[in-house]
């Protein structure tokens, strides 16, 4: 590619990304970078890679820096926040009148408050991230996942489970 031509807003690397591999990235960044309450990120730190909530991991793991989050300008991450929210919403973690009616709240609303609930640990974060990435799998699964992961029990003479079907993806 010349220097001069524009280059695409998404990497290839990343182009097929889904929103379960995205939490899976957050939950990462957590783990290793820290996690805060209250912003997106921890801004008594001057580092590139700073502490952050839950809405600023998904920012940083999709887009690699702050910027994008803080401006709010980050479509590419609208499938990952609505299906948080949605999974938050399905678990029991977000009340109905959040979720539903004329004043309900958006999915980074949701996932904020979600963050910032005073009783959360960040092994609570790291759970409900990982188990919505797996409920995205198990949701979002082909059909032909599904017989393939079906066909490679029957070999192995056992029963196919969600728990073997998201061990099974995660190896491949």
């Amino acid at each position: 590619m010349n220097p001069t031509q524009k280059q695409l807003t998404t990497p290839a690397a990343l182009a097929d990304l889904t929103p379960a591999d995205t939490l899976r990235c957050a939950a990462r960044y957590l783990e290793i970078r820290g996690w805060t309450q209250g912003s997106y990120y921890d801004c008594t730190t001057e580092t590139a890679f700073p502490p952050a909530c839950v809405t600023g991991a998904i920012g940083m793991a999709v887009y690699g820096d702050r910027m994008a989050v803080l401006l709010g300008e980050s479509p590419d991450c609208d499938s990952t926040f609505r299906h948080l929210a949605d999974y938050l919403w399905r678990d029991g973690r977000t009340p109905e009148h959040n979720y539903y009616g004329a004043l309900c709240s958006s999915d980074r609303e949701i996932v904020a408050d979600f963050n910032d609930h005073a009783g959360h640990t960040l092994a609570d974060v790291l759970d409900i991230l990982r188990d919505a990435a797996d409920d995205y799998d198990w949701t979002h699964a082909t059909e032909d996942d599904l017989e393939t992961y079906a066909d490679a029990c029957v070999w192995a003479e056992k029963n196919p489970t969600r728990a073997g079907f998201l061990a099974w993806r995660a190896a491949r």
